[in-house]
């Protein structure tokens, strides 16, 4: 079985793996309502499927570098399973939190292992495939909540609703688990050395993959793709954690909330479309800054067009698009700066960074939501990530200025041609 085969199996894994955590997360928030938590155990719970990761995020790297994706894969999809079925039982607010720690390691594990698998080959082939594997993510992040919500609107109970959306998903989960175990058996694992995965689990290890990972940070490209993704990220988990309940306040249904995330889901799918058309007209570090620029205006516009339907569809397809345009724009910028065998250490830590800003944001939004209400928070946090913006599409311009030559320096060599 060809390589190339692996990287569409990474591609069609993504898309299936996102619609099943998007059938189930973007729920998790009003189960954990019904239940009886308050905004402010809302955001700390949801704090928590952040917090493992970081923890975790080098030495899975490492891991996905000695033992290979496909092996991790397996190893996440048990934790999501593990996850899942924790919420469908769980019978009070300790147990949701647990099922969180479970979510978070299983996210970093499964995403940094797909996107290492689709990372392979040369630059035009890597290039494709990352752009291919956001659009089958972004069509698994539009999917997954129209089937939640279609499912939630089953039963009359709301709390059996979201429960049997997290039934819905481990039952996927368990497909996906028998397909990976098929393509496992025939992916060419790479063998470590003895002793290798026992030094990286050790105390030492640990801390030397750490280490190495912050060490990749010495490359500019992967300074910029990691703040660039950061933001993004934070204002992912603001909307995928408080915007259901959010618009619950004006008397949306849950089908209406799952179309509005699944339509933000369809617009970062064909904004993909147009990413290879962007390249050719700017530079892969302006184009990571404008995205995120609109995505934190659309932030500060949330309450503002909240009550309106219509308006809302249209906020939320600009900044699906705005998301959609940063997943593979920061991963080009990245993976071209490092070599494939540390694939997996880039991988972790650009999912590190996601992590600890997808601890901040909910953490930081529930205490403004608990004291000063949803509406004044968006507002704020809006501001905070405009201004923010700012600053990055300045040092995008200084870092797009070209350096003049000494008298002795000989010039770059012309850049490839671009090839389709």
């Amino acid at each position: 079985m060809p390589i190339s085969t692996f990287t569409r199996f990474g591609i069609a894994g993504g898309g299936l793996f996102f619609a099943i955590t998007g059938m189930a997360n973007p729920f998790f928030t009003l189960y954990a309502a019904e239940m009886g938590a308050s905004t402010l155990e809302i955001g700390l719970i949801v704090t928590l499927r952040a917090l493992l990761p970081i923890v975790i995020a080098m030495p899975t790297g490492q891991l996905i570098d000695s033992l290979g994706p496909m092996k991790m894969l397996q190893w996440g999809s048990v934790l999501l399973l593990t996850s899942l079925l924790n919420t469908v039982f769980a019978v009070g607010i300790p147990a949701l939190a647990i099922s969180q720690l479970f979510m978070g390691a299983s996210i970093i594990i499964m995403a940094s292992s797909l996107q290492v698998l689709v990372s392979t080959g040369d630059r035009t082939a890597r290039n494709k495939a990352i752009t291919t594997y956001s659009m089958w993510m972004s069509g698994g992040g539009m999917i997954g909540p129209l089937i939640g919500g279609v499912i939630a609107s089953l039963f009359e109970v709301p709390a059996d609703g979201y429960r049997f959306t997290f039934v819905a998903s481990a039952v996927a989960t368990g497909g996906f688990m028998l397909i990976l175990v098929w393509f496992s058996r025939r992916y060419p694992h790479p063998v470590p050395q003895v002793g290798e995965i026992r030094a990286i689990l050790s105390l030492s290890g640990y801390t030397d993959s750490y280490r190495r990972g912050i060490g990749l940070t010495a490359h500019r490209p992967v300074q910029f793709g990691l703040v660039g993704t950061f933001v993004i990220m934070y204002i992912q988990a603001l909307y995928m954690g408080f915007l259901p309940l959010y618009l619950v306040q004006f008397d949306y249904t849950a089908f209406q909330i799952a179309t509005i995330l699944s339509w933000q889901g369809l617009a970062g799918m064909m904004s993909r479309l147009i990413v290879d058309r962007l390249m050719r007209r700017f530079s892969l570090e302006h184009i990571l800054a404008a995205a995120g620029f609109i995505a934190s205006f659309c932030v500060v516009l949330t309450p503002v067009v909240a009550p309106n339907i219509v308006l809302t569809y249209m906020l939320i397809f600009v900044l699906g698009a705005a998301t959609g345009i940063n997943l593979p724009v920061s991963i080009m910028i990245m993976v071209d700066a490092v070599g494939e065998d540390q694939r997996g250490k880039l991988m972790g830590l650009r999912l590190l960074v996601n992590r600890f800003s997808q601890t901040v944001s909910p953490a930081i939004f529930g205490i403004l939501g608990s004291f000063i209400g949803l509406t004044s928070a968006f507002f704020a946090g809006g501001a905070v990530l405009v201004a923010t913006m700012f600053g990055f599409t300045a040092y995008a311009r200084h870092m797009a200025r070209p350096v003049p030559l000494s008298p002795t320096a000989s010039p770059p060599p012309p850049p490839p041609p671009h090839e389709e």
